[in-house]
C-alpha cells in the first residue's frame, strides 16, 4: 500500500543528525541570497527548528518567520518566530497573503508528498516579485562502502541502505524529485535557478551514520520482509553504524535556490 506522508517522526534521534549533516549545507546555500532584516521567511517542515531560528537571527526583530510542520512538538514560537501545525497534504493553508514573502525554504519535505508539485506552484505564489526559494531534498544514489570491518559487514550496509530507500519509495516518497525542481522552476518562470549535489563521507559514531541507524531503526517492521534481513542483520548493522572503522558515502543531497521574476 503507497502512503503520500513523511515516513519519518519528528524525534531527536533523528532531526539532531539530519540537521548536523544538512544545516551546513542549507547555510551555505541561504548565505548565496541577499537576506536583509526586515525580510519575512516561510520555512516548511522546519521539524526541529534549526534552520527557524538561523533564519529568524539573519532577518532580525523587525522581520519575522513562519515555521510549518504536521508536528510542531520541537518548535517554539517567539516574538520573531509564528508557528503553524500543518497537514500539507492538504495544501499550504496559511494565513499569508500572495505575494509577500520575501524567502521560502522547504527541506526533505516535497519528495515526502504526493502533491509536491500543486505545493511548489502554491510557494511560488505567496513569494513577492524578487523573492527567492530554497528547496533541498535527498536523492537515489548507489551505497559506497569505502570500508568495513569484514565483507560481510560491507555486504550487510549496503543491502540495509538500499532496503531503506526502497521502503521510503514503495511508502510514496519519490527519491528522484530532486532532480527535477530545477526544471519545474524554470518551466514556472523563475530566475537564477541554481542547482548543486552532494554526498559527504560518513563515519561510523558521526552525525550521518547515527541518522542510518535511526532510519532503520523507525522503519524496522518494514525493512524486515527487505533484502532477507532479520533481526540479528539490523542488530549488528545498528553496531557498524557506531564503529568508527566503518567509512561510506553518505544519502545524496540536492538543494536548488530560485528568484521570482521581479
Amino acid at each position: 500500500m503507497t502512503t503520500t506522508a513523511y515516513q519519518f517522526r519528528n524525534a531527536p534521534a533523528q532531526l539532531g543528525p539530519l540537521q548536523q549533516v544538512l544545516d551546513p549545507i542549507t547555510r551555505h546555500d541561504l548565505a548565496k541570497i541577499p537576506i536583509r532584516p526586515g525580510w519575512r521567511a516561510l520555512d516548511i517542515g522546519a521539524g526541529a527548528g534549526s534552520i527557524t531560528r538561523h533564519l529568524a537571527d539573519t532577518v532580525g526583530p523587525t522581520g519575522g518567520v513562519i515555521a510549518v510542520d504536521l508536528d510542531t512538538g520541537l518548535l517554539d514560537p517567539t516574538n520573531i518566530i509564528d508557528v503553524y501545525r500543518r497537514d500539507l497534504r492538504d495544501g499550504l493553508d496559511l494565513p499569508i497573503t500572495p505575494g509577500s514573502l520575501d524567502l521560502i525554504h522547504a527541506r526533505c519535505v516535497l519528495e515526502h508528498l504526493a502533491n509536491r508539485t500543486d505545493l511548489l506552484k502554491q510557494m511560488i505564489a505567496l513569494l513577492r516579485p524578487g523573492g527567492w526559494l530554497a528547496v533541498g531534498e535527498i536523492v537515489y544514489s548507489p551505497t559506497v562502502i569505502h570500508r568495513a570491518p569484514a565483507t560481510d559487514d560491507r555486504d550487510l550496509i549496503h543491502r540495509v541502505i538500499h532496503a531503506i530507500l526502497d521502503t521510503l519509495s514503495d511508502g510514496g516518497t519519490d527519491l528522484d524529485w530532486g532532480n527535477h525542481i530545477h526544471a519545474h522552476l524554470l518551466d514556472a518562470g523563475m530566475t537564477h535557478v541554481h542547482s548543486h549535489t552532494r554526498a559527504d563521507t560518513w563515519t561510523g559514531g558521526g552525525p550521518g551514520c547515527l541518522l542510518l541507524a535511526d532510519n532503520a531503526h523507525q522503519l524496522h517492521d518494514r525493512l524486515l520482509p527487505i533484502a532477507d534481513l532479520d533481526e540479528a542483520d539490523l542488530t549488528r548493522f545498528g553496531e557498524l553504524m557506531t564503529d568508527p572503522t566503518v567509512s561510506l558515502r553518505g544519502y545524496q543531497f540536492t538543494s536548488t535556490l530560485a528568484r521570482k521574476p521581479e
